[in-house]
């Protein structure tokens, strides 16, 4: 900025009241806090934006072996559960 820019800002903030300054103070101090609000959401935008992309650069393999890693997992978790099932249902007929 230039001194004369800067004079006249100065000029300006000379002649205003106190409440005034304290207002000025809070509208600075809430824009400030708005424009770091989003620079965040920009940033957590920007960091699923980049996971979406590598995920879509995996290749057909990768995600076939993924596919059969969580297919693995997910029928153990069920064996697991559905076995303790049975025996709660007798349970709960003899109630």
């Amino acid at each position: 900025m230039s001194q004369a820019i800067l004079n006249q800002i100065v000029n300006q903030l000379e002649m205003l009241e106190i409440l005034e300054l304290q207002e000025l103070d809070r509208a600075i101090g809430k824009y400030l806090a708005q424009k770091q609000q989003a620079t965040q959401l920009n940033q957590k935008s920007a960091k699923k934006r980049q996971l979406f992309r590598e995920w879509d650069a995996i290749s057909d393999e990768e995600a076939a072996v993924l596919k059969s890693e969580f297919a693995t997992e997910d029928l153990a978790f069920a064996e697991i559960a559905l076995s303790d099932y049975l025996p709660r249902l007798q349970q709960q007929d003899k109630i």
